[in-house]
């Protein structure tokens, strides 16, 4: 298969990207790419790796206040948890507490010496 030009390789970015920002996973996204454009694996997961940089790009050029947006996410968060007790499921209160602590670092992982990537 040809190289692709380097328009071809922004077009596919902003794809990714595209998939990213609508809630896909890194894996979906790469199986995309592997089945679309035919790219190794490598080459799949740099095209995605160009696709995260470009999103952390637009958000430092947007000037959103981290602390402000952490905030937010925070409140959401927990206001979905609130959410999902109410309707008695069980799993997306676990997600939801998950995330907190993924997010703030104050689970019991945090305080156990685990490493999360």
């Amino acid at each position: 298969m040809a190289r692709a030009t380097s328009a071809e390789s922004a077009e596919r970015v902003d794809q990714l990207q595209g998939m990213i920002l609508a809630g896909q996973a890194n894996t979906a996204c790469l199986t995309y790419a592997r089945q679309t454009w035919g790219v190794s694996r490598s080459q799949g997961y740099r095209l995605l790796k160009k696709a995260w940089v470009q999103i952390k790009d637009d958000i430092d050029e947007s000037g959103i206040d981290r602390q402000e947006l952490l905030s937010w996410s925070i409140q959401t968060l927990m206001a979905a948890a609130g959410q999902a007790m109410q309707q008695k499921n069980p799993g997306a209160v676990v997600s939801c507490i998950r995330q907190l602590d993924h997010m703030t670092g104050t689970g019991y992982t945090s305080h156990r010496g685990h490493l999360r990537r």
